[in-house]
């Protein structure tokens, strides 16, 4: 007697829905494997340490984006790096590279690291967020760049060799430096508080969105051009105010307002679009 087959939809459909639960329980354990891969990851917080003299006529350049960075100068011959919040690859990623950043992560802490000559470079080598301090010899000259929209708040301090900053959507701290100091955001707040005034090179801080508060010392030697599209310019410094035309010194309108502190010295540009500039004595 020969046995036929008989072609039943109902079981094909059974056999399609455990194929397609079996699938999905799939994805979801490799899911779960990745959830906590990444989970174990960010427990770690990294640090690089590499030797920098702390000496003037040394650099060290930063390019990050999509991080919270704070940079902080001390009397030491190491540049030290500490990263919080950072993931390592994941596991599938083993023996592949990252190709959004053209730098490589030499430092383990999502950063590449590399000396050319007398300038250290510091350049964002992953997509991933995170938050980094990152500790100076602090007689280097700096120069900070966050190199997309996407970043997050800086602070600085500490520092006595040449600074430059460029942000592009993040408020900008800087404390306790000397300058010269060349300062810009497009969109964000700019605060400086200066802890002595450098008289060698000229130091300007300007923004299009955003207040300029300044701090000086009482006794600061300056030649101060400030000005404001759209807001006011506020101070109570001692400054000596450059009269216009005819003795008719012009502010409103936008034009530039020129004064001399002790009798001038550097000269300090303030400049902003559409907020105010403060210029204050230290508390």
């Amino acid at each position: 007697m020969l046995l036929g087959f008989v072609y039943s939809p109902a079981q094909t459909i059974i056999n399609r829905k455990d194929d397609d639960d079996r699938d999905r329980k799939e994805y979801r354990r490799r899911d779960d494997d990745d959830r906590d891969q990444r989970e174990t990851r960010t427990k770690k917080d990294l640090e690089y340490r590499v030797d920098f003299p702390n000496a003037r006529d040394h650099k060290v350049s930063i390019q990050v984006d999509n991080s919270k960075v704070r940079i902080e100068g001390y009397n030491g011959d190491e540049v030290v790096i500490q990263a919080v919040g950072l993931q390592a690859p994941p596991e599938r990623a083993k023996g592949l590279k990252p190709l959004y950043y053209s730098a490589e992560d030499n430092s383990g802490t999502g950063l590449s690291v590399k000396q050319e000559g007398k300038t250290l470079y510091i350049v964002k080598a992953s997509r991933q967020d995170g938050r980094y301090t990152i500790r100076l010899p602090k007689k280097v000259a700096v120069s900070f760049e966050q190199v997309n929209w996407q970043g997050d708040d800086l602070l600085i301090t500490n520092l006595e060799g040449d600074l430059e900053v460029k942000t592009n959507n993040a408020d900008i701290d800087i404390r306790n430096v000397t300058g010269p100091l060349v300062a810009s955001t497009t969109s964000g707040d700019i605060t400086v508080t200066y802890s002595d005034v450098e008289q060698s090179k000229p130091s300007s801080i300007s923004n299009i969105s955003g207040v300029v508060d300044v701090t000086l010392p009482a006794d600061t030697r300056a030649d101060l051009k400030m000005k404001s599209i759209t807001g006011e310019i506020y101070s109570d410094l001692d400054l000596s105010l450059h009269q216009g035309k005819g003795s008719m010194r012009r502010v409103g309108g936008g034009h530039t307002v020129e004064g001399s502190l002790n009798g001038g010295g550097v000269e300090i540009s303030l400049h902003t679009i559409s907020s105010d500039i403060y210029v204050r004595k230290p508390k």
